[in-house]
């Protein structure tokens, strides 16, 4: 009888599982995708030299701090398309278009003015003369692919709102081998180009951006899945209430993710108090658990959609069904992953380390890591069940607590009162990550219980 009914209640979810897998493979294909020539693009610049490879990874630190802040901005344009695909409103759909366009464009402007100012004080940053000056030049190279960057994720969002993830998922893994392959030609000095050497590492990024946004472009003027579309965006009016509304939801999504990588930045600043080693393996295990990240950012992508056209379709309960069915997704991979992680913790540190320390060290943190994945896919997927809802506001002083007044405080008296140390350091992310969960998880049930008795 109770296998019956816990039977019966899964099936009640699955069309969601499926609608939800459907919608978040193509996005994991595409980060994972990403990750992966990341790693290429390290490797590469690492043969060019020691001091390219650190000025690398200097000027990265600081474009992607600020690049998170632009998607995440981006990530606001998703439930507002949703929602009015949902109510079948395509004049509406078209007007989100324009709006969004104008947004993004707006946004890389003043992000690349952001850069340009932050890299005046790259002098002042504590860094070797030596690393300052080619981490300069790669930066500036690299900041002019913030604006063709932004439009590419205005086009994406806008196609994630129409429930459409896999054009985007083409383009970046098209881009990904340009990237590669520009990169092996502009640093190495092929097919007759003189060597850049680190600096051509960033032309081969800039020519993957420009890339993607132009391909975006055609793709979205001739393909047929889009045709439907192209009347009604002629036909679509932007306004300055659109373009505010994507600012007001786009800023505080933005500022999440800035405080969540602000976090994880300064906890590796706290492990760099303690030792090299812990330094070391903190990077480890941070690589390791980005490709279980990714996976839980598919299901969250998915989830953001499903349930801004539910809403909008005004199917409350299967909008909640459709959060509670992204929950069960996410608790089961962050089972398989951490069993995986779990049983390979001493043999996952040695693929990038040979120093005994560093694995034996890395080995302690994947156990705390297994505990953070939970909390970790948990606010993630909750905190893109409230986006779908457009709720950006409350989550945004729910992820401050979270950070600066629970995570970052417990590792540093973990660490250094308790007398844990490097470990120490690790205990206060699933603290952090936890609280958030919870708070985003009681904020859904409010919000959705609200709407339910309307």
């Amino acid at each position: 009888m109770t296998s019956q009914v816990i039977h019966s209640y899964f099936k009640s979810y699955q069309d969601h599982y499926k609608g939800l897998i459907k919608l978040g493979i193509p996005v994991i294909l595409a980060q994972l995708g990403q990750i992966t020539v990341g790693l290429i693009d390290n490797m590469m610049i690492g043969h060019v030299g020691t001091q390219e490879l650190a000025a690398a990874s200097f000027a990265n630190t600081i474009f992607w701090l600020v690049i998170v802040l632009g998607t995440g901005f981006s990530y606001a344009i998703t439930p507002l398309v949703g929602k009015a695909r949902g109510h079948f409103d395509m004049n509406r759909v078209g007007d989100w278009f324009k709006a969004s366009m104008w947004a993004v464009l707006s946004m890389g402007v003043f992000l690349s003015i952001l850069i340009y100012f932050l890299s005046l004080f790259m002098d002042n940053m504590g860094q070797s003369a030596d690393v300052i000056r080619p981490a300069k030049e790669y930066l500036w190279i690299i900041s002019l692919s913030i604006i063709p960057m932004m439009i590419f994720m205005g086009y994406k969002q806008f196609c994630e709102g129409l429930a459409n993830t896999r054009v985007a998922m083409n383009i970046i893994l098209i881009a990904n081998l340009i990237n590669v392959i520009f990169n092996y030609i502009l640093i190495n000095g092929k097919l007759g180009l003189p060597v850049m050497g680190l600096n051509g590492a960033g032309y081969g990024t800039l020519i993957s951006r420009i890339f993607m946004a132009i391909a975006f472009f055609f793709v979205f003027k001739k393909g047929k899945s889009f045709r439907v579309y192209g009347e009604i965006i002629d036909k679509a009016q932007f306004t300055i209430r659109d373009f505010i509304k994507i600012w007001k939801m786009g800023v505080p999504i933005g500022s999440q993710l800035v405080m969540e990588a602000s976090a994880f930045m300064l906890s590796t600043i706290m492990m760099g108090w303690i030792s090299v080693a812990g330094l070391a393996a903190h990077q480890v295990v941070l690589s390791i658990s980005t490709i279980s990240f990714m996976v839980y950012l598919g299901i969250a992508s998915s989830t953001t959609i499903r349930v801004s056209s539910l809403l909008g379709e005004n199917r409350i309960d299967e909008m909640r069904k459709a959060g509670w069915a992204a929950i069960h997704l996410v608790i089961l991979m962050v089972i398989i992953i951490g069993l995986i992680f779990l049983f390979l913790r001493n043999q996952l540190p040695t693929l990038f380390s040979d120093d005994p320390l560093v694995i034996a060290l890395a080995a302690q943190f994947i156990v705390v890591m297994i505990i953070y994945q939970l909390f970790d896919g948990l606010q993630i997927v909750f905190g893109s069940i409230l986006r779908g809802m457009s709720d950006v506001n409350i989550p945004t002083l729910y992820t401050f607590i979270a950070y600066f007044i629970v995570s970052l405080p417990m590792g540093y008296f973990c660490a250094f009162t308790f007398g844990l140390k490097e470990v120490g350091i690790w205990w206060g992310l699933p603290a952090g990550l936890g609280t958030a969960s919870i708070l985003f998880m009681f904020r859904f049930i409010k919000l959705s219980k609200s709407k339910l008795e309307k």
